[in-house]
């Protein structure tokens, strides 16, 4: 089975047609500090817990999570340079959220 990327709402598998799409898939950095940020990018929680989600060892980000400048090639491979920190997702608005921003009520 494929890996599939950690990021909420993505659909991307490190399989062969994505490879081939020019996909590249980045396990979580083993150093603490640079791993937590990662974590914190991310913005996973535990839905039982509510606790901020812990990548398991297998865990990784697809490249369309962090921006062509953060990417370097290295003997015909892409990867990603020292300390980058994931930037790029699509995550969800709550309804709330919208509701609360000035203009956007159901009155506005």
């Amino acid at each position: 089975m494929p890996k599939a990327c950690s990021a909420i709402n993505c659909p991307n598998r490190d399989t062969r047609e994505n490879r081939a799409r020019g996909l590249s898939f980045h396990s979580f950095p083993k150093a603490h500090e640079l791993r937590k940020r990662w974590m914190l990018a991310v913005k996973r929680i535990e839905p039982g817990s509510r606790r901020l989600w812990i990548p398991g060892v297998g865990a990784c980000l697809c490249s369309q999570h962090f921006t062509q400048d953060e990417f370097e090639l290295y003997g015909g491979q892409k990867r990603l340079k020292a300390g980058v920190i994931p930037s790029v997702f699509s995550f969800k608005v709550l309804v709330n959220e919208i509701m609360a921003i000035p203009g956007t009520g159901p009155l506005s």
